[in-house]
């Protein structure tokens, strides 16, 4: 078997064996659901298997939707601060609702999943999270941006390189979020940059895609 054979079977095979890992969690969702003290821990585990295969290409590519892809990232990170018993943030959008972005959605929810995270992880209270998009004269701007303690400044210009994260190390963080943000962003001719707040604390994220 040649190389190139054999890493298309590698991949196949745990696209296959995580299906199976899915199923078993799926399983004991529906035996959680049945007992009402575990109904919402029940529907955060299938949301959590719908991402997954979601991300595996299991469940079909639709055309992105900007407020849904946020409404599905969202709804991802609400249930990663129930499960990990981190502050709830309020989630306050400006969207227009026909606004489509190019390639695959799969790609995009992944993308403002870290971004959201990256506020999240950091944060020690309540807090909130903007997005605000809007047609510009160049393309499409999408900023994010949040009432937290902000980036280190040390770590600001070089925040998007992999294994550079903004938590402590003690978090056991990888450093990859926000790298894959800058990957998916370039993947679709756009750029992505990252800045604290001139007013109060906070950081901010703006993504700049041309007109498709």
């Amino acid at each position: 078997m040649d190389e190139t054979a054999e890493s298309d079977f590698t991949h196949e095979a745990l696209i296959h064996d995580l299906n199976n890992v899915f199923e078993t969690i799926t399983e004991a969702a529906e035996l959680l659901s049945a007992d009402r003290r575990w109904k919402t821990l029940s529907a955060t585990l299938c949301r959590s298997v719908k991402r997954g295969k979601r991300l595996l290409g299991f469940i079909p590519d639709s055309t992105p939707n900007l407020a849904a892809i946020v409404e599905d990232a969202i709804q991802s990170v609400t249930d990663y601060c129930i499960a990990v018993r981190k502050p709830r943030m309020r989630f306050v959008r400006q969207i227009p609702p026909d606004v489509r972005l190019p390639g695959s959605d799969k790609d995009w929810e992944r993308v403002f999943v870290n971004l959201f995270l990256n506020a999240v992880q950091i944060m020690q209270k309540p807090g909130r999270i903007d997005i605000v998009a809007q047609q510009i004269a160049t393309g499409l701007s999408i900023t994010i941006f949040d009432n937290g303690p902000g980036i280190p400044e040390d770590i600001l210009p070089r925040v998007f390189r992999p294994n550079v994260s903004t938590k402590s190390n003690r978090s056991g963080r990888s450093g990859l979020g926000l790298h894959i943000v800058a990957l998916i962003v370039k993947k679709y001719s756009g750029r992505v940059t990252a800045a604290n707040r001139e007013r109060g604390s906070g950081a901010v994220f703006t993504i700049l895609l041309p007109d498709q």
